[in-house]
């Protein structure tokens, strides 16, 4: 295997990977593998049945927070009142139709590249990835079912909701397999570029939970550093000539694009075109930044 995609989870900052991926096809970069976790699961499937830049770009800039799922008075009060019973705090069903009405899974069969995404079976506590072969609307639906908010669903008779929790940028199978170059797409700047300590309580709690989207890409390279030169800070958009991200580990070159500003809890579940047209704009030119020192 020559090339991996790896697209991490972040709700609603799934755009930024819309624009990397313009790029991407920009400059004819085709991976053999797109492995996914919640939000970068949905784009991985949609990238399987051949949906293309232009038509996912239009996706994330038509659907808002309504369309993907409700969250209503009775609905908080019936999951915040409830103590023997759980009820999630929205109704998802929005986006399951959403996903069944634009995603061709049928064409995701005939995909000759390999999709893989990512769920946690909630009895075992284990990471389950599951392939083109046999991804369904169901898979995707767990994948990206945020725990609390979402509800679970049934894979098999087992209940599996979203991977995030433990392997939010899932870059192991692009490892084991094998790749020769993978690239990493984060959805967080924490890790990649240096961070100013936090100042209130918000931002303790931000930075607490951008570390926690880290954590699994830190620690699945125990062996290398891989953030960039120590002196760089975060940059409002339009980009510096910020510094490239890169990573050698037995043969395989991985190269990482992160966002270079804090994007903050909002941004998690804000899928207004303001937003999507935004982070797709910054995915675009953080890419092409980026990684224009490898692909000249």
């Amino acid at each position: 295997m020559k090339r991996a995609l790896v697209l991490s989870g972040g709700g609603a900052r799934g755009a930024f990977q819309v624009g990397v991926m313009k790029y991407l096809s920009e400059i004819n970069w085709k991976p053999d593998l797109v492995c996914g976790t919640s939000v970068g699961a949905i784009n991985a499937a949609a990238y399987g049945t051949g949906m293309s830049n232009d038509q996912l770009t239009n996706l994330w800039r038509t659907y808002h927070r309504k369309k993907m799922y409700r969250v209503t008075l009775p609905i908080i009060i019936r999951s915040l009142r409830s103590r023997k019973q759980f009820f999630p705090l929205s109704d998802t069903r929005p986006l399951k139709g959403l996903l069944a009405e634009h995603l061709k899974i049928e064409n995701l069969r005939k995909s000759t590249t390999d999709i893989l995404i990512t769920a946690l079976n909630m009895n075992t506590g284990q990471i389950k990835y599951f392939n083109q072969h046999a991804i369904k609307i169901d898979h995707l639906m767990a994948a990206s079912a945020i725990p609390m908010l979402f509800s679970w669903h049934y894979i098999d008779n087992e209940p599996y909701w979203d991977a995030g929790l433990m392997v939010n940028t899932p870059i192991t199978p692009a490892l084991e397999r094998g790749a020769e170059e993978i690239i990493s797409v984060l959805l967080s700047p924490v890790g990649a570029f240096k961070q100013q300590l936090p100042r209130t309580p918000l931002q303790v709690a931000e930075l607490v939970f951008e570390h926690f989207l880290i954590g699994s890409y830190t620690n699945s390279l125990p062996n290398a550093s891989w953030q960039v030169n120590p002196e760089a800070n975060c940059h409002e958009t339009p980009l510096p000539a910020s510094p490239q991200l890169q990573l050698s580990r037995k043969g395989t070159r991985i190269i990482t694009v992160a966002p270079t500003r804090m994007l903050g809890f909002k941004s998690l579940l804000n899928f207004s075109r303001r937003q999507a047209d935004t982070l797709i704009e910054e995915g675009y030119n953080n890419a092409r930044i980026q990684l224009k020192p490898f692909f000249k």
